[in-house]
């Protein structure tokens, strides 16, 4: 039986949405179903990560970017009245709806396929009383051609976008079979199977969908179920945890599901809306947005052991190299790779805007976006040191970044300066010059940061796969000359400094503690006070662009977790929607990582490579988690129970554990070794697949 579930007691308010709907939803990493109509006209809104039109004019949202593919109508009419109750399961992914009025009743469940793009709508209703039928709606609009028509029992509908400003082509289609009807005891059981396809898929995508949905009969569904069901018990069996607040165990099982739903497709990952697209025109195209929207989805990932989700990741990055390589020649004169703030997928510029002075695109007064998308490479490296997959997918993308930056930089001083570089962003409506005034754009901490983020990853990658060893004394000539952050006095307390010649306090100044994870009481322990102090000064725990970052660090700098836990609670209050994800001014999707990412930092830590044990939990509440994974490719479950902690350890990959002692009196084993745990820090070399276990010492 499923333990967490979000139910809405009411229809959708915000569907059709150019930002994220708030009607239950669900999906497969790449089709999804979104939930939205009333209680007589069930809609139920199709989308698919790859349905974008591509649109490359002048920077016009409602001509281009992420679309609805499709959309689905049930008509119940007797039920106009009826009492509405909506489920979202996040265990079985799938939505239930419930519809009651006086005596009659229909319940609808909605599943996409974990293995296939077919959606299953199992309907029960009292019979004769209440009518259903089930149509497919075209979705007019957007210049999009549209069309539909009969192949049998089969209803299909389809939608496209090929216009001559397009960048590439679009094209796809929904075709809809009913399975099965049958009739027991007054109720009438109702199965209907949605196909769906795109060109993206396969260029026979038409003959694909409508054969695939002739061919499906009841046994063919139930396996897909069955299917259906295996794959995510498999998924939730990776990691987990289990937490005295219910609120906040829900919203960390809400987070990953909201991820997962959308993060499959190879070629097109989740963008600012997911794959949740119910209108066209969605805001700032639903494109990946360089400068922490894009990367933000996927800080938990690594760490709550679903790499595999971080696999489409690069697709969009690697594809726009070519185009950030020009960039970069052009605009500035330096070699790697110059990013704008916002891409598009298989090298879709969504950034053109004449009237910016930069170029006619929107880098914002940015350098940084390039190196930003560098995070998720350094988590998902660190957390799994995956060697094949890093060779692969981002290692040359990275050697671009360094390309980039040692041209870019300039060394004057005995150090290197970062010019003509904004920490925030200046935005293109600001005037005739794209920069401020002054000395605005000289040293933003937050480069600062990912410049060191990058060169250590850098080294690290290329002494494992044994490549371009020749440009480590290079990198480590940068790392020993680029300065860390600056300080700054601020109501008597030392603060992390934002740029030069500044005193203010800036909010992206604490990026450089999390995600950037250049902040820490071993590595950096005269920052790590000044970072607490940044966090305290600044306390946006309702900021519209920090939800994603705020909180997790504010675990890292060791908050009360009391304090933390109610501010999840405002936040909660305030801001989710009734289906688990978040909506805030300045974001999406991105806010679906925040208490991931918050719970896992409360319970365990390994930034700089030192494994920490329920470092930011109060040791009066029990809890318990399974297959977080650690900085070196560590596998770890852990218990606090009665104010006593135990926890096994798996070693993946024969690193060195560094691990931080849990409290006094305790304990690590290993291979029958028992080590006790007397110091601040105890360092244990491990062989792969070695279990060592840390429990109170007898």
């Amino acid at each position: 039986m499923s333990r967490h579930i979000l139910k809405i007691p009411h229809p959708a308010e915000a569907v059709p949405s150019t930002t994220l709907p708030d009607g239950a939803f669900t999906g497969n990493g790449d089709l999804t179903a979104i939930l939205g109509g009333s209680a007589d006209r069930v809609r139920i809104y199709i989308g698919k990560a790859d349905f974008w039109k591509a649109d490359g004019r002048v920077y016009v949202e409602e001509r281009g970017g992420l679309a609805p593919l499709g959309l689905a109508e049930l008509l119940l009419p007797q039920l106009a009245y009826a009492e509405y109750e909506a489920e979202e399961d996040l265990d079985g992914a799938s939505i239930a709806l419930h519809l009651k009025d006086s005596r009659l009743r229909a319940d609808l469940r909605v599943t996409v396929c974990a293995e296939e793009n077919t959606i299953l709508l199992e309907l029960e209703k009292t019979h004769p009383a209440v009518s259903a039928s089930l149509s497919l709606l075209p979705l007019e609009g957007c210049e999009a051609a549209v069309s539909g028509g009969c192949a049998g029992d089969v209803t299909f509908m389809e939608r496209g976008f090929d216009t001559p400003a397009c960048r590439f082509p679009t094209h796809g289609i929904c075709a809809v079979k009913q399975i099965s009807r049958t009739v027991s005891d007054g109720v009438e059981r109702i199965l209907w199977a949605i196909t769906a396809a795109t060109n993206h898929d396969t260029a026979a995508y038409r003959d694909q969908a409508v054969e695939r949905a002739a061919a499906l009969d009841e046994a063919a569904c139930w396996r897909l179920l069955t299917a259906h069901a295996a794959w995510w018990k498999s998924f939730w069996s990776k990691s987990g945890v289990s937490l005295p607040d219910e609120t906040l165990e829900l919203h960390w099982y809400a987070g990953l599901y909201a991820v997962a739903c959308c993060a499959r497709n190879k070629k097109f990952p989740p963008g600012l809306w997911g794959a949740y697209s119910t209108a066209d025109g969605m805001g700032w195209f639903g494109d990946y947005h360089l400068n922490y929207n894009y990367e933000a989805p996927f800080y938990a990932l690594a760490a709550c052991n679903h790499p595999e989700l971080i696999e489409c990741y690069m697709a969009p990055l690697n594809d726009f190299l070519p185009v950030a390589r020009r960039y970069a020649k052009e605009f500035l004169g330096v070699r790697g790779a110059y990013f704008p703030v916002g891409i598009g997928p298989l090298g879709m510029e969504t950034d053109v805007r004449p009237d910016t002075k930069e170029h006619g695109h929107l880098f914002l007064g940015q350098k940084s976006n390039g190196a930003y998308a560098a995070v998720v490479p350094m988590l998902h490296w660190y957390a799994t040191r995956d060697a094949d997959f890093a060779r692969r997918e981002y290692y040359g993308y990275l050697l671009a970044q360094a390309d980039f930056w040692e041209d870019y930089l300039v060394y004057e001083d005995g150090a290197y300066q970062i010019y003509n570089d904004a920490l925030n962003e200046v935005g293109w409506y600001s005037g005739p010059d794209y920069m401020p005034s002054g000395q605005d754009d000289k040293n933003p901490i937050l480069s600062r940061g990912l410049i060191r983020m990058l060169f250590e990853l850098l080294i690290d990658l290329s002494e494992t796969l044994g490549l371009n060893e020749d440009r480590i004394p290079k990198w480590r000539s940068i790392l020993d000359r680029l300065p860390r952050a600056g300080t700054v006095e601020h109501e008597g307390k030392t603060c992390l400094r934002g740029i030069d010649n500044s005193d203010a306090l800036r909010e992206l100044t604490i990026e450089y503690i999390y995600p950037i994870c250049q902040v820490g009481p071993h590595i950096t322990p005269e920052l790590y006070e000044a970072a607490q102090n940044t966090h305290r000064a600044l306390s946006i725990w309702d900021s519209h662009n920090r939800f994603c970052s705020y909180y997790p660090m504010a675990a890292r700098l060791g908050y009360d977790p009391h304090e933390i836990i109610a501010h999840v609670h405002e936040t909660v209050e305030k801001r989710a929607l009734p289906n688990g994800m978040f909506r805030y001014g300045g974001g999406g999707l991105e806010n679906s990582a925040a208490i991931p990412a918050t719970v896992n930092e409360m319970l365990l830590q390994s930034y700089e490579n030192v494994l920490r044990l329920f470092p930011c939990w109060d040791r009066a509440m029990d809890a318990s988690f399974f297959g977080l994974r650690a900085y070196g490719a560590f596998l770890v479950k852990g218990e606090l129970k009665n104010g006593e902690i135990t926890a096994e350890i798996v070693s993946e990959r024969g690193r060195t554990l560094r691990l931080e002692k849990p409290g006094e009196g305790y304990c690590l084993t290993k291979n029958g070794e028992c080590i006790p745990l007397t110091e601040e820090i105890t360092t244990v070399e491990t062989a792969p697949g070695d279990v060592l276990c840390v429990r109170r010492a007898e």
